[in-house]
Parts: structure tokens; C-alpha cells; sequence
């Protein structure tokens, strides 16, 4: 098969359904003094995260408030 069927055949392919989409702004503990805030987009337009780290909980969560403040469509979610 040359590499031309081989790409006719890959975009012939059925598209899948399109996905839901995901906005979430994720504060989660990674170690005893350390958590992570970590803002996740996954829609039409692609997969995109942004992260930082902090060492308390409080530190976390009022820097996702703040991410919150500048894009009301996403929520946040601790783990």
C-alpha cells in the first residue's frame, strides 16, 4: 500500500462524535506541604492545561479564585 492510499484511507475514516467539553480549574495535594492549581480547557478548539504549585492549600485555592475571577466558565474542582 503506498503512502497515498494509506492517507486517502486515514481521512476517510468516520469522525468521531464531537466531545463534551471540559473548563476546570483542578487544586489537588501532591505531597505533605505541596498543591498543585491547574487550569484545564479541552474542547473544539483543543487540549490546553496551565499549572502552578504552592505550598498551602489556602495559597492554592485563592490563586484558582482569582483564575475563576478572570474566566467565570470555569469551575473549580479540589481533589
Amino acid at each position: 500500500m503506498t503512502r497515498e492510499e494509506l492517507k486517502r484511507l486515514w481521512f476517510n475514516l468516520p469522525h468521531p462524535t464531537p466531545k463534551t467539553e471540559l473548563k476546570v480549574i483542578k487544586v489537588s495535594k501532591l505531597g505533605g506541604n505541596h498543591y498543585e492549581c491547574k487550569k484545564v480547557r479541552d474542547d473544539k478548539n483543543g487540549y490546553s492545561t496551565y499549572s502552578s504549585n504552592w505550598k498551602t492549600f489556602d495559597e492554592a485555592l485563592t490563586f484558582a479564585r482569582k483564575l475563576m475571577k478572570d474566566t467565570p466558565e470555569f469551575s473549580i474542582m479540589i481533589h
